[in-house]
């Protein structure tokens, strides 16, 4: 058997390993994006995997897709009556390939997306600690990338569960000599004041980015001031093969990463199986977002949140708790991750929205939102209001935090939850200092205990002070 191997390593180069996994991957696609294909499996898996035109082994991937050979497969192994030696080789390098993907998005979010500036690093953390909470295991998903570009402003797609609910598409940063010069000057500075770390965001959000002509050339001077190609999710990668295809070499060639392509049709669907190999697509995640694909699971938020329920919360497809920079707009805002709701409909937090003129102002700016609202500490004179919807409860002697997802243990030190509940109360009211808050709090409330869970919810990114 192949020893499993790295695919994200610049000049991989084993045809056939690339060919196994290419192929399983493929036919796991086609049962997560084919209904009909599906249910032939169902019916004769056999049938299915010889229709396929995948050279697959049949054993593998009946220990993917079937319940109860996972079952007992990850029993044998945990019990070591099995060991991975014994299994299909198409099936371990498979997943070898999954955890490889799984390990650098981890490496991503701990590591490679942690901003050099201390007091910017720490507010990255305050949030992803207040997403835990609020989203639970999903947040683990979200890079909280630091630094993220729009080459245009608006998208010319139009997609219906768009999550950011973008608006139509209404101009396009093209590279003219002008916007150039101007493009290098702003990596060259927010690279000098971030740090690497400015580098593992993308160039695109609320918009496609595919909608710029010119986007493969922002993209090359992206990796000459960074070494990193940018990731690029797209919902046009059928709009022209030939381009996509390109995109994709470039990657491979510089820096091999993953890249998603929204899938919005079947009819697209089909002309990417027909117009992509396996093989080139071996590094594009496709995304099931049409409601006849058997994975389709839409994320309730921006066009795709339902208000009927005044009280309704969704989730997020944000993965960004830094900056945004529109270079067609000119805008700078300071966002991160929030649950979906009424007040936060796309699932984005927005501290701070402003303007730039030249490369020299937008970091003027960015350094004046990073001395605003990345404070060393909580300020108890200041004020103080709940960052978002969370309970507070003693039980046993210990503290709780309850976000909507998940609770955690803060203190063990008992505060009566009278005291607790208007500690809560003020907080959500949000015009009283720290002060005023310990000041209102029951008659016989140990203070040091107040003060100190008034930090640990800062901390945890549950107190705003960004007023």
């Amino acid at each position: 058997m192949r020893e499993p191997k790295s695919v994200f390593v610049k000049g991989f180069d084993d045809p056939e390993y690339i060919r196994i996994i290419a192929n399983f991957k493929r036919f796991l696609e086609k049962w997560s994006l084919d209904a009909d294909f599906r249910e032939v499996y169902e019916q004769n898996s056999e049938k299915a995997i010889a229709d396929s035109g995948l050279d697959v082994e049949p054993e593998a991937i009946k220990l993917m897709l079937d319940e109860e050979k996972a079952r007992n497969l990850q029993k044998a192994l945990t019990e070591k009556s099995l060991t991975w030696k014994d299994l299909p080789e198409s099936y371990v390098l498979y997943r070898a390939f999954i955890q490889e993907k799984l390990s650098f998005r981890e490496k991503l979010r701990i590591d490679l997306c942690a901003p050099k500036d201390s007091l910017f690093n720490a507010w990255r953390e305050r949030q992803e600690r207040r997403c835990w909470l609020e989203m639970g295991p999903s947040a683990r998903s979200m890079v909280q990338a630091p630094l993220m570009f729009e080459l245009s402003e608006g998208c010319s797609v139009g997609c219906p569960f768009c999550g950011v609910a973008a608006k139509g598409l209404c101009g396009i940063f093209r590279y003219s000599e002008e916007h150039a010069q101007l493009w290098q000057d702003v990596l060259s500075r927010l690279h000098r004041l971030i740090g690497d770390a400015a580098g593992r965001g993308t160039c695109y959000y609320a918009c496609e980015g595919l909608d710029n002509p010119d986007y493969e050339r922002f993209i090359k001077d992206y990796f000459d001031e960074f070494g990193v190609v940018p990731q690029t999710t797209t919902a046009a990668s059928t709009r022209n093969i030939e381009r996509t295809k390109a995109l994709l070499r470039f990657g491979k060639e510089n820096d091999p990463h993953t890249d998603r392509f929204s899938v919005l049709s079947t009819a697209m669907r089909d002309q990417l199986f027909s117009s992509f190999s396996p093989e080139e697509l071996l590094m594009v995640e496709l995304l099931p977002q049409f409601p006849e694909a058997p994975c389709c699971k839409l994320t309730k938020v921006g066009r795709n949140r339902n208000d009927e329920q005044t009280d309704a919360v969704g989730g997020t497809i944000a993965c960004a708790s830094g900056f945004i920079v529109n270079m067609q707009e000119k805008s700078l805002r300071l966002m991160t991750p929030f649950v979906s709701d009424q007040k936060h409909p796309t699932g984005e937090w927005i501290l701070e929205k402003c303007s730039f003129t030249s490369a020299e102002d937008l970091e003027e700016q960015v350094r004046r939102m990073m001395s605003q609202y990345m404070t060393k500490s909580l300020e108890l004179n200041c004020c103080c209001k709940a960052a978002c919807d969370f309970r507070l409860e003693e039980k046993e002697g210990r503290i709780w935090v309850y976000g909507h997802a998940i609770g955690l243990a803060l203190m063990d030190t008992a505060i009566r939850q009278d005291t607790l509940d208007r500690m809560l109360a003020l907080l959500r009211e949000g015009t009283y200092t720290g002060y005023d808050i310990l000041d209102a709090l029951p008659e016989g409330t140990i203070i040091a205990h107040s003060i100190l869970l008034l930090k640990l919810l800062w901390e945890h990114g549950l107190i705003d002070q960004s007023l």
